[in-house]
């Protein structure tokens, strides 16, 4: 039985966060749902402890068995859940989870048993090291359809990770396979501590999203990569107040900013950013009020409008994460927008 993911971290939906009366950036909500083991599906019968990673402060948790109700989770904010069972079962990050303005339950989360782990690791003749951590990420469609044929030169991660590795159809290691099967499921083992995030091939033949993920020593982390079929290509020809500053806004498709860098917001405070005058503040704000900073002419991956709303490792002090990969079709326009020039076209 394959591992039940219902949503998928490369959606990219969150936006800034703002404050309420309650003192809770955003509003409170509630995450509840079960921690499974991730070959076979089935709830982990001793009970799991339950963690989170990306929210702060850390919100309130509590376990049961294979159950687990978060609360205090604010609005517009993305984490992970880190789900053990020790000794059958490895620390095991989820893939990225995203909460707008609701309530989420039933949410399934998986932990990887040491059995599994140890067959994967034999099988495809590895001896993985406690420094270093495990990836196992699903390849799948638009649609979140497994996507069999994606080939090992497609797939990148930096630091002398061993792997690609492919599983079968069945979640079994298949030693043999230089391409998804059926299940899109691949491994890698000895990757670096900190954050994990796919790199690009030489010669791509598809494109790939996965949300840029926790790692650490010894724990295996779960994601969710999105195939499009064809190379990567990039916007061009951004326009600032069209392109650009829509996604700062609320609504229609905007990240929110507005919201926390506007009025009384905290980042209007706290960061001394403010994006709530229109499209001539706001390039006043981003271009003179922090020059080379915000934006970063010389160096434009580097501009802080791009890598506060990222995970990073270590964490910036932003309250949350925008930007779920440096593929974040909106991250991409702007970064396009800054290496044409940062004009205000």
């Amino acid at each position: 039985m394959l591992a039940r993911w219902p949503l998928l971290g490369f959606l990219g939906l969150v936006g800034c966060l703002s404050s309420d009366n309650t003192g809770v950036l955003g509003g409170s909500r509630t995450v509840s749902g079960e921690v499974d083991d991730f070959q076979t599906g089935a709830a982990i019968a001793d009970g799991a402890s339950v963690s989170t990673s990306g929210v702060s402060p850390a919100p309130s948790v509590t376990a049961q068995g294979a159950s687990f109700t978060i609360t205090g989770i604010p609005d517009n904010s993305t984490f992970q859940i880190l789900a053990s069972a020790p000794p059958t079962h490895r620390a095991t990050f989820s893939q990225a989870l995203i909460v707008l303005d609701s309530d989420l339950s039933g949410i399934k989360v998986s932990a990887v048993s040491e059995a599994y782990l140890g067959m994967l690791a034999s099988s495809f003749g590895v001896n993985p090291s406690a420094a270093k951590g495990v990836l196992l990420a699903q390849l799948v469609d638009g649609a979140g359809a497994p996507k069999s044929g994606v080939t090992g030169g497609n797939l990148v991660v930096a630091g002398g990770v061993s792997g690609p590795h492919f599983l079968d159809a069945n979640l079994m290691a298949a030693p043999n396979l230089t391409a998804s099967s059926a299940s899109g499921w691949v491994v890698f083992f000895e990757v670096p501590v900190g954050v994990v995030e796919l790199g690009q091939a030489a010669a791509p033949t598809v494109t790939l999203e996965m949300a840029i993920s926790p790692v650490n020593a010894g724990a295996v982390t779960l994601g969710k990569i999105k195939v499009t079929d064809g190379a990567p290509t990039l916007p061009t020809n951004v326009l600032f107040t069209n392109q650009i500053v829509p996604i700062f806004q609320a609504g229609g498709g905007g990240r929110g900013c507005v919201a926390c860098h506007a009025g009384g917001g905290p980042g209007k405070d706290l960061g001394g950013l403010n994006l709530g005058g229109g499209a001539n503040l706001t390039y006043s704000e981003l271009i003179t009020e922090s020059p080379n900073r915000r934006v970063n002419l010389a160096n434009p991956e580097a501009s802080l409008v791009l890598t506060m709303p990222s995970r990073e490792s270590p964490p910036d002090a932003h309250p949350n994460i925008t930007f779920l990969s440096s593929t974040d079709p909106d991250y991409l326009k702007i970064l396009v927008w800054i290496r044409e020039g940062a004009r205000q076209n």
